[in-house]
């Protein structure tokens, strides 16, 4: 796997959610690790990879794969990673040589005397030798040259409902790739959390996050961008808590809520978007909680969370209500 640089200029959204602010009663869950999968790309040109398009191929320079325990999606072709590959072969070729020799031609005079009326010529000769020869071919880049995701998780959780965690580490390849070919603006990602054995078992929760892969030579750069390099990238999500999914804890009903990104695991702070350094590995952590699913309540907007969370209060959710609320 790639050595990831935190270097990530997390975000001018902040959320406001205190994470030493919560209320933390006795310990509800124990989560023995999480893991995340990643599907359904959706690139530039509208086609999407993965198991609600077409498969991960040559053709879309799309791969899914996993790296030491880290989850990727790569997507694009790479601009620089090209190599030579040797190929040394012992091979015997027909060497042809030559050079001038006197050609004698012996004749008597008149006298009876001999002569040579011989003349130069030349004289070829071919013979086999052997030689070392280099039949190579160039090697097109390895996935690590392309841009995409990745996710890695984290083991040996305690946390209450409402608690915010840091589920993980969000990575953005952000790698130079060729413009003429179509690469990622979303991608589908499905984390999972094991429970070990308190009953609840293995839980996969649905997201999505969105990535604004820019144009390096832009005059004005839309994210802040480090000198010297070119424009920023930068990564939100769609959406936060899976409506699809849910599991029963004691009566109670739950489910997963993404809350945002941070660079350092005991921040104070996070945010709802990262922006993403050219040509470099930036990661970020990234924050969820559990909530508990209840109908019968209103979703509260943004700026309450923060007032919420200073009283030691979680807020219930709604699976009902859109998502769209939240982030209004």
């Amino acid at each position: 796997m790639n050595n990831k640089s935190i270097n990530a200029v997390v975000g001018v959204g902040v959320m406001a959610v205190a994470l030493g602010a919560i209320a933390k009663p006795a310990d509800a869950f124990v989560i023995t690790n999480t893991s995340a999968t990643w599907d359904n790309v959706t690139l530039t040109d509208g086609t999407v990879v993965g198991s609600a398009g077409e498969a991960a191929s040559a053709d879309n320079y799309v791969v899914f794969r996993d790296v030491d325990g880290e989850s990727q999606v790569r997507w694009g072709e790479a601009g620089y990673g090209w190599t030579w590959e040797e190929n040394w072969e012992l091979t015997t070729k027909e060497v042809e040589s030559g050079n001038w020799e006197w050609q004698s031609d012996w004749k008597k005079n008149r006298w009876g005397r001999w002569y040579d009326a011989g003349d130069w010529e030349w004289v070829t000769t071919t013979k086999t030798v052997e030689e070392w020869v280099d039949k190579g071919h160039w090697v097109a880049p390895t996935a690590d040259y392309k841009s995409g995701l990745g996710f890695k998780g984290v083991d040996n959780l305690s946390l209450d409902v409402g608690e915010v965690f840091n589920i993980g580490s969000l990575t953005h390849y952000n790698q130079s790739i060729y413009s003429r070919t179509a690469f990622g603006e979303s991608a589908e990602i499905t984390l999972d959390l094991d429970f070990g054995d308190s009953g609840i078992g293995a839980q996969s929760f649905n997201f999505a996050f969105s990535v604004d892969e820019t144009e390096n030579d832009q005059a004005v750069c839309p994210y802040q961008t480090d000198a010297g390099k070119g424009c920023s990238d930068q990564i939100t999500w769609d959406f936060s808590i899976d409506e699809s999914n849910s599991f029963m804890f004691e009566g109670e009903e739950y489910t997963l809520e993404l809350v945002g990104f941070s660079e350092q695991v005991a921040a104070s702070t996070i945010v709802n978007e990262f922006t993403s350094q050219e040509k470099a590995n930036n990661s970020a952590g990234l924050f969820a909680r559990i909530v508990q699913v209840d109908t019968s309540e209103e979703i509260p907007e943004p700026a309450s969370l923060l007032g919420l969370a200073g009283l030691g209060l979680f807020v219930a959710r709604s699976r009902k209500k859109r998502i769209s609320q939240l982030l209004a």
